[in-house]
């Protein structure tokens, strides 16, 4: 193992970084509001069906949201949040097996809080995946510190996803993971995630490609890296395909791109066999290029 590699044991279950393959999130998404209606499900059976089939097919961690952060879309409450993600993370703890992270998207420690305390009755392991990077609710930070718990953070400024360059993403992230550690929170708790996607007005599509083809730069952090590409609008731009649901060969290239260049894990709504190969051969490209 190479002294620089980048590598983390997740809860002490799963590892990722560097030589480890990369690991497949899968997006198990409760918004009605969602940009792509395909990834939204609705009803217990639905959402128990989508996980396992998911687990099946290959995926480590499984990414439970109920807000969604399009920037044009319905904005909700917190009660509402709630409502929609509680009855799913009982769900999904009672459906799979315990060496599947359950990740949490929200912004909010009381959401946090209370889809930990269900965690914790079922003796499973979550992570926190906050798209502001605490701008939101600072008040997550605390909580995360106190309870131990990892956290996924997206590079943000003022508002989610709002920084367009890699100097950019990078200074922030630092800032974010420096006073994190000041504080004594674990430094391999952390897993960063440069914010790929249309989330205001004056990032075009042609920051998000920059973005995935330098995201090596993102090394100088030594944080695992999560990307959130599957079927964006960067996608339905650069290829002029303005639905969604018509954008997984985009997806599929984008998600081979990052991986080569060292995305650690891919937040995806397709998880099939497809993706797994294409997963295995952009590792195997990538480890031959680095000989």
């Amino acid at each position: 193992m190479n002294e620089n590699s980048i590598n983390i044991k997740l809860h002490n279950i799963l590892k990722i970084g560097d030589d480890y393959p990369p690991i497949i999130m899968g997006v198990l998404n409760l918004s009605p509001e969602s940009f792509y209606k395909g990834s939204v499900y609705e009803g217990e059976i639905n959402l128990k069906q989508a996980a396992l089939d998911m687990v099946k097919n290959g995926a480590k961690m499984l990414d439970l949201g109920a807000r969604s952060t399009a920037p044009w879309s319905r904005k909700i409450t917190i009660e509402e949040e709630l409502d929609r993600i509680i009855p799913a993370m009982n769900v999904i703890c009672k459906s799979v097996s315990e060496d599947i992270i359950i990740s949490v998207d929200t912004q909010y420690s009381e959401v946090a809080i209370q889809t930990f305390d269900i965690a914790k009755k079922y003796k499973r392991k979550i992570i926190i995946n906050d798209v502001s990077c605490f701008k939101t609710d600072p008040t997550l930070k605390d909580l995360l510190i106190d309870y131990d718990l990892p956290v996924i953070i997206m590079a943000s400024k003022k508002i989610a996803g709002d920084l367009c360059t890699i100097p950019e993403i990078i200074s922030e992230l630092r800032n974010t993971i420096s006073k994190m550690k000041e504080r004594g929170y674990n430094k391999n708790n952390i897993i960063i995630d440069p914010g790929i996607g249309h989330w205001i007005e004056r990032k075009t599509h042609i920051y998000d490609l920059k973005i995935i083809g330098n995201l090596s730069e993102l090394r100088v952090l030594k944080k695992p890296v999560l990307v959130a590409i599957s079927r964006k609008s960067f996608i339905g731009t650069t290829l002029n395909i303005p639905e969604p649901e018509n954008r997984l060969n985009g997806t599929l290239a984008a998600t081979a791109i990052a991986v080569f260049n060292g995305a650690h894990i891919v937040r995806t709504h397709d998880v099939d066999q497809q993706l797994l190969e294409i997963l295995k051969m952009a590792e195997q490209l990538r480890k031959k290029s680095l000989e």
